[in-house]
């Protein structure tokens, strides 16, 4: 494994790169915190904790399933903003390499935190890759208390051993998340396979579109057609490539790369393209920083006892992995595996750890959503005459320019887009509860809601009724934009929720 050794600038790079979309989604999360988690906010942790705490104390299950840190402080608003202010200081010291194996783990824990008791608008599949690319830092981090910006050559045995957990990670990201389009294709649903008409839809019906996807939308279908197989390639074919040498693992970082800031140019999918980058950024052998190579005997014996005492935790996350390919790859409705080779004791071990987030699967636009609905929230004062909300970022008037807002992500905004797939309100639906206490504060005039608005339309005393419906929206054409200056057009489907009051 000596010859491992050679790939310190691109793994030093990687823990200080962990560190920077750490503090990107810390400081994303904190903008939003007051209307989202706070007392004041949609879904407080506090309420959280005591409807989930009671459960436990029932009988229902242990702390260890429901891993955060606020069952040690509470959830006051002090002890969030504590809390982010702890992970947002780990975050820049790792990035500053000082004390960096520690700030690791605190800004891990803090995360991890927060994505536990974050109700659904922590439940996105860059979110957990984050936890992951944390453990994986860690694990590889020198854990000196002082890393030098240009890393020393070498690497030690812990550290090698964790850089084939980083190629397998960026691997299983990017093969599972091309794998899935094709084992998930139907006759119902047959954009990615064998129609090849995913990217016609693509553009317009992603949750946050940028003007840059207004344009691409309106590229020749041929070429939507025939983008798709670049993309193949770099999902299905280049995770193979790092298994042979430096050079193909350089074409492989650099297919993967081109890919993600391809879908950063015309997408707002927060950090997750940067995110993904930063994994690649092991894959890059030292010579190609201009880094010095380390001498490989020198390498070879070098600091065994951390290796020895970190094994544990590189064996672990190593059979998570596999169980995770294991699964995924056999239970999907086309499976690649015939058979479960997952053993049942490490099917238990992965579902006892599961809420650490150790290790994920993915599978990245698994499937195409063909249609764009829109909820547009409406509220009047008489029942009569109806205003509509216009939300930040998300689509709502028809001139309004698509714009880019990542590596920031506002979590309403795309859980909306979300909300709208549903067809209509739910009482038991997946966003009812943050839906149902948005409807409430709004028919009461609280003030911390009016931050997801361009203009509150009801400044001096609040609705009397708020009701939502449902649009289906479309990019324009050129000759439509023209005409119009509008960048959508849209038609009414129906209600999505039927008008509601606090007289009711």
């Amino acid at each position: 494994m000596s010859h491992l050794a050679a790939y310190s600038r691109g793994l030093s790079l990687f823990c200080r790169g962990v560190g920077a979309i750490y503090l990107i989604a810390l400081v994303s999360w904190w903008l939003q915190a007051e209307i989202l988690i706070l007392e004041s906010g949609l879904v407080p942790i506090a309420t959280w904790l005591d409807v989930v705490g009671s459960r436990l104390d029932s009988g229902a299950g242990t702390r260890w399933q429901v891993p955060t840190l606020f069952w040690l402080t509470g959830a006051s608003d002090i002890a969030i903003h504590s809390w982010l202010a702890v992970g947002c200081i780990a975050a820049v010291l790792v990035i500053m390499g000082i004390g960096q194996g520690p700030a690791l783990v605190a800004v891990w824990l803090v995360y991890l935190s927060l994505v536990t008791t974050g109700d659904t608008f922590m439940s996105f599949q860059w979110d957990i890759l984050l936890l992951e690319a944390g453990v994986l830092a860690m694990l590889v981090s020198s854990w000196r208390w002082r890393e030098p910006w240009r890393a020393p050559p070498g690497l030690s045995l812990r550290q090698q051993v964790g850089l084939i957990l980083v190629w397998l990670a960026v691997a299983k990201l990017m093969f599972l998340s091309g794998w899935v389009k094709l084992a998930w294709a139907t006759e119902a649903q047959p954009e990615w396979w064998p129609a090849h008409t995913a990217m016609l839809y693509h553009y317009q019906t992603q949750p946050l579109p940028t003007v840059s996807a207004w344009w691409m939308h309106q590229l020749p279908e041929w070429l939507h057609k025939a983008s798709i197989w670049p993309m193949y390639t770099v999902e299905l074919v280049c995770p193979f490539l790092i298994c042979f040498g430096r050079r193909l693992r350089l074409a492989a970082a650099i297919g993967f790369a081109g890919l993600m800031l391809l879908i950063l140019a015309t997408g707002n999918y927060t950090y997750f393209n940067w995110l993904t980058i930063i994994l690649c950024l092991p894959l890059v052998h030292d010579r190609y920083w201009r880094t010095p190579t380390a001498d490989s005997h020198y390498l070879a014996g070098k600091k065994w006892l951390s290796a020895a005492i970190a094994s544990p935790a590189l064996l672990l996350v190593l059979l998570l992995n596999l169980h995770i390919l294991a699964r995924d790859l056999h239970r999907a409705p086309k499976p690649l595996l015939a058979a479960d080779l997952s053993p049942k004791r490490l099917d238990q071990l992965a579902t006892q750890l599961s809420p650490w987030q150790l290790s994920s699967g993915y599978g990245l636009f698994r499937t195409m959503t063909t249609t764009r609905p829109e909820i547009i929230l409406e509220g009047s004062a008489d029942g009569q005459n109806w205003l509509a909300y216009d939300f930040h970022w998300k689509p709502d008037r028809l001139d309004e320019r698509p714009r880019l807002v990542a590596p920031h992500q506002p979590r309403v905004a795309w859980q909306m887009w979300f909300a709208a797939l549903e067809g209509q309100y739910r009482p038991q639906g997946r966003n009812s509860r943050w839906m149902e206490a948005l409807f409430l504060q709004l028919l009461r005039g609280e003030e911390t809601v009016q931050a997801l608005f361009a203009e509150n339309p009801f400044p001096d005393q609040p609705p009397r009724y708020l009701r939502a419906t449902l649009y289906d929206y479309r990019f324009t054409t050129h000759a439509e934009r023209s005409m119009t200056g509008d960048w959508w057009l849209r038609s009414e489907l129906g209600p999505y929720l039927p008008p509601i009051s606090l007289q009711q």
